[in-house]
């Protein structure tokens, strides 16, 4: 009896079983992180008199968002430019009560409605936000302004 070899692999095969795994793994993925959300989801439909899973997902959302923050320094002044695009101005906070620290803070709760047709799509965005940002001893808090640009809020702390 003689021993038979598998006919080589072709570049095509190769590929497959390597867009086959890249695709396993993805999914593995994807279905770690969607599958806690649904996992919630069918909590909260089991126990109606439990707390709000909407609630509940907004708060695990909130903690996978941190505004971005441009921070320009020179000799003079520092400026700090935060990106909080559907953030209301008036769910934006900014606290110095830490010496040495400025903590920019707040809460987003926007929808926006896609409509075409019969077909609509809403979109939310929920949750707080925080981001706190270390200041050198030269920062003259008690000389800060603060200004809305659009969907930035702009700080500029002059320095002595």
């Amino acid at each position: 009896m003689q021993h038979q070899h598998p006919p080589p692999l072709s570049a095509n095969d190769a590929s497959d079983d390597a867009l086959e795994k890249a695709s396993n793994d993805m999914g593995s993925l994807f279905s770690g992180f969607f599958g806690g959300i649904e996992l919630l989801r069918g909590q909260d439909t089991v126990a109606a008199a439990g707390p709000d899973v909407n609630a509940t997902i907004a708060s695990i959302s909130s903690n996978l968002w941190t505004p971005r923050v441009e921070r320009i320094e020179d000799d003079s002044a520092i400026t700090l430019k935060a990106h909080l695009p559907n953030v209301p101005a008036s769910q934006i906070h900014v606290n110095t009560d830490t010496p040495g620290r400025l903590k920019i803070f707040g809460e987003c709760n926007s929808q926006v409605v896609y409509e075409r047709g019969v077909d609509r799509v809403t979109e939310r965005q929920l949750g707080q936000f925080e981001k706190d940002i270390p200041l050198p001893p030269s920062a003259c808090i008690d000389q800060m302004t603060t200004a809305l640009c659009g969907p930035n809020v702009v700080i500029r702390i002059p320095k002595f």
